[in-house]
């Protein structure tokens, strides 16, 4: 059976399951998936089906009442004084250091503390001595845990339309969020949760003092700031011959920022600091909720525009940046869903069509093409995206207000500006600087925000 031969059966097969039902799209998406590679590795089964009655091991692995595990992968993840340094927390050994025949040297028994100790012996290697407590294998087991320790704060993600971002979007005043715990709380979990969040009445000066820059301080109240060709912070104003499409009173469409750096920012912070403007209400969109909708209508499309490469680039002003992405990346690691959690999980969405660089030429020929996926197939895919994501229920529209602050997840939430006018005394030509349209911005990286978020919610 061809590849898109293939495909159809599996469209044709996933219509037979009601919408919404994740599971049926995680079984199709698996094939989906298959169909990339001319071989795939087996994965493993079910832990359940592996469970022995008693504690036992071999030359490869252990079984508990809770799961079986390699024994190197018990080995590894031992966390005694010689493994980790009790201090720094940091691995004293290198996983490639771990014979491969490592086994117990003795049977496995729980003692009096219900801990396990085993002695690790190999051929050629010192008997090293580990101690597992119940809590940990059981930790070890549970696909769950592992969600939780990596993602899983006070408050989950939401997918959201505008109607549904109104009814939860997180808005608090700046004096609150600089000095109470809770409201600064609140705006960080907000902005995990839907990926957009408000902060109102900030200083509307470019500093709170002659080194602070308002904006600035906002951010690095959440972690550091990430230094661009920008610098670590810029203005949103009109320029005469503009470098860059912000920088102009034009329509600014739905976009994602430095898609041409190999780690954009994390988040993006925009404050107003004046707006005489007439026209220019920002736009924001969840590019989430776009891709999984698309999943559900047309998971063709969906598994298109995840392997599909778009090279996005800025070659301007002494600066040229390039880099290739697919417009949908998954956490491919992300395995082992619960009833709660989508199978397929997005990791991000890089969607950016002002800073799309040329297609490489290879991208129009099938036989070359990655996964033989043809450019009209991947154009079809683009459109089937944009459809949604132009729709007016998914766009959630404002306008800044002097002493507003957007904070939004840069490789998630899509923003854009209508056109605008400036009003005449703010001419760039006789203007003394009380710009009609001013928005000073700054961007974190995704891990310092992450750090944040996890230390706020006691992991």
């Amino acid at each position: 059976m061809s590849g898109l031969s293939s495909l159809s059966c599996l469209s044709r097969q996933l219509a037979l399951y009601r919408p919404g039902s994740w599971s049926a799209y995680s079984v199709i998406f698996k094939q989906l998936k298959g169909l990339r590679r001319c071989s795939t590795i087996p994965v493993a089964q079910n832990l359940q089906e592996t469970v022995n009655a008693q504690i036992s091991g071999n030359e490869y692995e252990i079984s508990f009442k809770e799961a079986t595990f390699d024994n190197a992968f018990l080995r590894d993840v031992c966390s005694c004084r010689k493994c980790v340094d009790t201090s720094t927390q940091q691995k004293r050994f290198s996983t490639g250091e771990i014979p491969l025949d490592v086994h117990p040297k003795s049977a496995v028994q729980a003692n009096e503390n219900k801990e396990y100790e085993i002695t690790w012996t190999a051929q050629g290697s010192e008997d090293h001595v580990s101690v597992y407590s119940q809590e940990r294998i059981e930790q070890l087991a549970s696909p769950l845990w592992r969600y939780n320790n990596r993602w899983r704060f006070t408050r989950d993600t939401m997918l959201w339309d505008a109607k549904t971002l109104k009814e939860n979007l997180v808005s608090r005043s700046y004096n609150d969020y600089m000095k109470e715990d809770e409201a600064f709380k609140d705006v960080v979990l907000g902005l995990y949760s839907t990926g957009l969040a408000f902060i109102t009445g900030a200083p509307t000066t470019e500093c709170t003092s002659d080194l602070e820059i308002v904006v600035e301080n906002i951010a690095r109240k959440i972690g550091y700031i990430k230094e661009t060709f920008y610098g670590t912070s810029w203005d949103v104003i009109t320029l005469p011959d503009a470098k860059n499409i912000a920088y102009t009173s034009e329509n600014l469409p739905l976009h994602m920022d430095l898609l041409y750096y190999e780690s954009p920012p994390g988040v993006q912070l925009l404050h107003c600091i004046a707006n005489s403007a007439e026209g220019g209400e920002s736009v924001y969109a969840d590019s989430f909720h776009v891709a999984y909708k698309l999943l559900e209508v047309d998971p063709i499309s969906f598994y298109t525009l995840t392997t599909f490469p778009i090279t996005f680039h800025y070659r301007n002003d002494g600066y040229h940046y390039v880099c290739t992405r697919p417009l949908i990346e998954l956490d491919n690691f992300y395995t082992n869903p619960t009833p709660e959690h989508v199978p397929v999980r997005i990791k991000c969405v890089n969607y950016s069509p002002p800073f799309q660089a040329p297609f490489e030429h290879f991208v129009t020929k099938s036989e070359t093409a990655e996964d033989h996926v043809e450019f009209r197939t991947f154009i079809r895919a683009f459109k089937a995206f944009e459809s949604i994501l132009y729709n007016t229920s998914e766009l959630f529209e404002t306008r800044f207000k002097p002493g507003d602050v957007a904070l939004f997840m840069n490789r998630r939430v899509l923003h854009s500006r209508r056109e605008f006018r400036l009003p005449p005394a703010t001419d760039r030509d006789n203007n003394d600087g009380n710009f009609g349209r001013w928005l000073k911005g700054t961007y974190l990286d995704i891990d310092s925000f992450y750090s944040k978020l996890r230390q706020l919610s006691g992991l």
